[in-house]
């Protein structure tokens, strides 16, 4: 049975327990059907009271990964088949190629879908607020204000799209996204890929045509993130060798 390091010191121990066990699972260090040590164990491998191993694993259970069963101990659960989408924060993308892909997939389908619709449903006022965004994305220099932006800009034709189920599931990707820079960053690494889009996109929704959109986009998308995915393997591979 696989033993877990003790924790440092932690403003909040419950967060840290919990950081520690959902990695453990996420990751495969426990299988699908495993069992957690005992609590009185797992509590002092790590270093915490088993009050606060309990409140741990309780979120663990609420997001899907474990059941804790009485005198049956705490179960590991298959992910795939009960966790939801926002454990995808939590995977290890640079060294899940497999798992990139899928997130860089789902993404791609709600972007295009989301400016067909925009096509059919933007107003004028909508167009100008994207337009908007588009103009402050030509000039900004900062990098996190120009991702922080492009998140808007995202909502903002989610919004113009009144796609409201999807703006919701966005809710959701934006802080996968955020757990994992590398990916917004290898997008905003080519700048003039990234204005480009702001300009197709505005461009495909003045048009007024879904079905364009859908045929265009789908494919400047699927060229994009094809980049994304070489970037950030090259940044694993980069990694790897220490940084050099």
């Amino acid at each position: 049975m696989p033993r877990i390091a003790p924790l440092a010191r932690v403003p909040r121990p419950v967060d840290a327990v919990l950081e520690r066990l959902r990695d453990a699972v996420v990751n495969g260090r426990y299988a699908a059907a495993d069992h957690l040590p005992p609590e009185r164990e797992l509590a002092a491998d790590l270093g915490v009271s088993r009050l606060t191993l309990r409140a741990a694993v309780a979120r663990l259970e609420a997001e899907g990964l474990v059941r804790a069963r009485q005198g049956r101990g705490v179960e590991v659960l298959d992910v795939m088949e009960n966790a939801g989408l926002a454990v995808m924060a939590h995977f290890d993308l640079a060294q899940r190629p497999d798992m990139l892909r899928s997130f860089l997939e789902l993404r791609r389908a709600v972007a295009v879908e989301a400016v067909a619709q925009a096509c059919e449903r933007a107003t004028a006022r909508d167009v100008a607020e994207l337009q908007r965004l588009a103009d402050a994305q030509a000039v900004e220099l900062d990098q996190a204000r120009y991702l922080a932006r492009d998140l808007e800009f995202a909502r903002a034709v989610l919004r113009s799209a009144q796609a409201f189920a999807s703006l919701l599931l966005f809710n959701t990707l934006a802080p996968i996204s955020a757990a994992h820079p590398e990916v917004a960053e290898a997008l905003a690494d080519d700048r003039e890929r990234s204005l480009a889009g702001y300009t197709v996109t505005l461009a495909l929704i003045q048009g007024r045509d879904a079905e364009v959109a859908r045929t265009v986009l789908r494919r400047a998308l699927e060229l994009a993130d094809v980049e994304v995915l070489k970037a950030v393997a090259r940044r694993r591979r980069t990694r790897a060798r220490g940084g050099r």
